[in-house]
């Protein structure tokens, strides 16, 4: 049964206590969602993709609310939430925040083929393994990605252009158009402390990343975890997305002949490895647009 949760102090969560009917929010299956969720969201963000795919796989609706970076933290404190509690689904006033929760709430009530979190009771060990792959590769490999991409691309506003803006509230656009894109550009520099030197840190964590997931799949397993489709493969596919550029991805990347040469060259080689190529084969096969 998912329930509603709500933003306690420093970012904790705890039960919500119902005010009105409307907020409060328990369901047995996916079918008691009759009304479409509200997905809260930092436009090109991999854990977004992550919780827009997921969500499209158990075939919850929802209303995607996009936003440029640094707008979106002010979105999410306009609806009690932190910081770091981005992608934030609400729906008949309940809280789900982040990819776990979005996935501990809702992936138990997704019919058996349809579920991406193997039981914690039935195979503790395959749930185990899915947990610890997709919880390494979203944070080791997903923020080499992260930094590695937003020093490169940062560097030219037509690259980060789209991901920044579309579908976004006009007063942000308007706000990036007439000067403040060189202000959030300085923050992200800033926060995630971005350097050539940081870039080349963060190629080497995404290349270790792609050396784990053909590990895996060198002996001919069909998914990261096993036989079957999992959190695992989808966490690789969106962390690792925007270093192949992949077809699919929803953060409007740019596309590869845009990009300068030598940032061309290193999505060329990924793309060509069984890892880059797995990552296609997964949006191709079972992302639902």
């Amino acid at each position: 049964m998912a329930c509603a949760v709500r933003v306690g102090p420093r970012g904790k969560f705890k039960p919500l206590a119902p005010r009105s009917p409307s907020t409060s929010f328990c369901i047995s299956t996916l079918s008691d969602m009759t009304r479409t969720a509200k997905l809260i969201t930092l436009l090109p963000s991999a854990d977004v993709d992550l919780a827009r795919w997921m969500l499209a796989h158990w075939g919850i609706p929802f209303d995607e609310r996009p936003h440029a970076p640094i707008f979106h933290i002010l979105a999410l404190r306009s609806y009690g939430a932190g910081r770091m509690d981005s992608p934030l689904l609400i729906h008949e006033g309940a809280k789900f925040a982040g990819v776990d929760r979005i996935a501990a709430g809702f992936d138990p009530l997704a019919p058996a083929d349809r579920r991406l979190v193997p039981d914690a009771n039935t195979d503790p060990a395959l749930h185990g393994d899915v947990m610890t792959v997709q919880h390494d590769l979203r944070w080791n490999l997903g923020m080499g990605t992260v930094k590695w991409a937003y020093f490169h691309f940062l560097k030219d506003r037509a690259l980060v252009w789209p991901s920044f803006t579309t579908g976004v509230p006009i007063w942000e656009r308007a706000f990036l158009f007439c000067g403040g894109f060189g202000l959030v550009k300085s923050r992200l520099i800033d926060a995630l402390k971005l350097s050539q030197a940081s870039a080349n840190e963060a190629l080497g964590a995404v290349q270790r990343g792609f050396d784990l997931v053909e590990s895996r799949l060198a002996d001919g397993r069909p998914h990261l975890c096993g036989d079957r489709l999992t959190l695992a493969d989808l966490a690789f596919a969106t962390s690792g997305g925007p270093m192949v550029l992949a077809n699919g991805y929803g953060g409007h990347l740019p596309r590869l002949e845009s990009c300068p040469p030598d940032v061309q060259a290193v999505i060329t080689d990924l793309r060509a490895r069984p890892a880059g190529r797995y990552i296609q084969q997964l949006y191709d096969t079972y992302r639902v647009i």
